[in-house]
């Protein structure tokens, strides 16, 4: 086992990645990437190499070592991926689990341990941006807070990311929909917010809505249902609603939900 540290201080707490191959060069070509990622995203994490699974079982369960998150190779000798995270995600505060394999065709056996991530190692770079800055949205910043004026611009509000179900826009105006029912009316512009939370899973489902992908419920010929106050629905082109779809299953792949034929 090696550990580096990269020495950013964006985070209170470094953030402990262990990344497990049995191939010594993948391992840490893995790390390397990782650093230089992580970096562009202001980060500080620290990071551990091993190249034996069995190893990295031993120092998680019998507590030397504990981590935020784990990327493992399935084809590993001794003990697989998809065996060290079953062992691994009995414990009470399991890591995430996150794959970088060429085996593609196992993605679906890897549901069974709800792993955040599936990187491939023939779309690496690629797969890694996408998962490490879902990582970071989802996991690093799930207290996020943003800003926000209302009454006349008067009064600041500071609103947990999270908990914002979506917002509407509606004659110069902007109403928030909030998780604990609140509505919130603030005359910032849809540009705005949807700069401010270009980092989180809040997308322009139309011209006047942005819409939390957390709490979707289903995505229909003609809109998408929200989760608020017993359903929501938001009328949406045609033309957009395959786009939505699509970014839909990519939010859910990402979170690691399970999916089965036909479901949206």
């Amino acid at each position: 086992m090696i550990s580096q540290v990269w020495r950013l201080n964006k985070l209170d707490k470094a953030v402990s990645f262990a990344v497990c191959d049995d191939d010594e060069i993948i391992c840490e070509a893995i790390c390397n990437r990782i650093d230089k990622l992580l970096a562009k995203f202001g980060l500080s994490a620290s990071i551990d190499k091993y190249v034996s699974p069995v190893a990295l079982y031993k120092n998680i369960e019998g507590g030397q070592r504990k981590y935020d998150a784990l990327f493992l190779d399935i084809d590993m000798p001794k003990l697989n991926g998809i065996d060290l995270a079953k062992a691994i995600k009995k414990a009470e505060e399991a890591p995430d689990i996150i794959f970088v394999s060429n085996r593609e065709e196992m993605v679906f056996d890897t549901f069974s341990v709800r792993p955040f991530g599936f990187v491939r190692k023939n779309n690496f770079t690629n797969d890694l941006i996408d998962t490490l800055r879902s990582y970071v949205n989802t996991r690093m910043n799930k207290n996020a807070y943003i800003g926000i004026k209302t009454n006349n611009n008067s009064v600041v509000r500071k609103l947990k990311v999270s908990d914002i179900v979506y917002i509407e826009s509606f004659r110069y105006k902007q109403y928030i929909y909030m998780a604990d029912n609140e509505e919130i009316e603030c005359r910032m512009s849809m540009e705005e917010f949807e700069k401010k939370l270009a980092n989180y899973d809040i997308v322009r489902m139309y011209k006047g809505y942005l819409v939390n992908l957390k709490y979707v419920q289903k995505i229909e010929r003609t809109g998408v249902l929200v989760n608020y106050k017993g359903g929501v629905n938001i009328n949406v082109s045609r033309d957009k609603v395959q786009e939505l779809k699509a970014i839909y299953l990519n939010y859910l792949r990402k979170m690691g939900t399970v999916l089965f034929n036909g479901e949206s």
